[in-house]
């Protein structure tokens, strides 16, 4: 059994748990109330921390981790490395992305990537929209529909967030 390792930050979009098998971020967890195991950082889940700190507070614009996404297949992984070359403050609709990631006409496609994320923020699924620039459906932060308006609220703050530091 693999050991994972995680360390637990308190962010005004809640509770943000990086999570690591010792040598790559393999997934982000991210709920409105406290997780209830006890940490166990290692240095991976540590600079993970501190990079989506200064994120939220507007002095990072591009993550310098290393990733392997938990349960990726190679085309799920192909999806979020696209995803990954959206620019910080830009925001592009689901056939906008579907295009960058070489699959045009495929916009449920690049949805369903987005809403399977293991690593949200950092695979940037909030900046991508649909046409016309409605937010569409965000999961991160609770086990919400995705459609809740408190789950679109920090979609929409994660985008307010980098237009003003943009």
């Amino acid at each position: 059994m693999t050991t994972h390792f995680h360390v637990t930050i308190d962010t005004q979009l809640g509770y943000m748990r990086p999570v690591s098998d010792g040598k790559f971020l393999i997934r982000l967890d991210w709920d409105q109330s406290p997780f209830s195991a006890p940490d166990n950082p290692d240095d991976v889940s540590r600079e993970t921390s501190d990079q989506l700190i200064a994120y939220l507070g507007g002095s990072l614009k591009n993550f310098r981790l290393p990733i392997r996404a938990e349960g990726r297949s190679a085309t799920g992984q192909a999806w979020l490395e696209a995803m990954s070359s959206i620019p910080y403050g830009v925001v592009v609709t689901y056939a906008e992305f579907a295009a960058a990631a070489g699959k045009p006409g495929a916009p449920r496609a690049a949805g369903s990537a987005c809403s399977t994320n293991p690593i949200p923020i950092i695979y940037p699924c909030h900046r991508v929209v649909r046409a016309g620039g409605a937010l569409g459906n965000y999961g991160g932060g609770s086990s919400l529909d995705p459609k809740h308006p408190a789950n679109l609220a920090r979609k929409q703050s994660l985008i307010d967030l980098e237009r003003r530091f943009a």
